[in-house]
């Protein structure tokens, strides 16, 4: 997991800050298998964190809640096995990691997309 320590070090320290908007996962490596993106929202439910990933098939999404900590385990498993690039969005900076078909990682920064936070939405069960 010491690849993607300066990642998760950003995700967690944009939650601190509240700057958090969202985090994209794109460029399958295998288009065949259908997942195109992944897209991760923050919720608060009974004022805990919960994220909701959104899997985004060719045919239809499926949707998966998780904790800070099993999200760290699923960014992990999806970045080294599906993904080749995930986007960190927080209100700050862009953090971008891309990962190599030898699954070398690396990190590029970029301006912040965003100038304010997603609008809150109903979290689905």
């Amino acid at each position: 997991m010491n690849d993607f320590n300066n990642f998760f070090e950003r995700l967690q320290q944009s939650l601190l800050n509240d700057e958090f908007v969202k985090l994209t996962l794109s460029k399958p490596i295998r288009k065949s298998e259908g997942l195109l993106n992944v897209y991760v929202r923050l919720f608060k439910v009974d004022g805990k964190d919960v994220f909701e990933l959104k899997y985004r098939h060719e045919e239809d999404n499926t949707f998966k809640q998780f904790s800070l900590e099993e999200l760290k385990s699923e960014l992990e498993s999806l970045l080294l096995n599906k993904f080749r690039t995930g986007c960190l969005f927080t209100l700050s900076e862009d953090l971008i990691v891309l990962v190599s078909k030898k699954k070398l990682v690396s990190y590029r920064d970029n301006a912040p997309s965003f100038k304010n936070k997603l609008p809150e939405i109903p979290l689905q069960s």
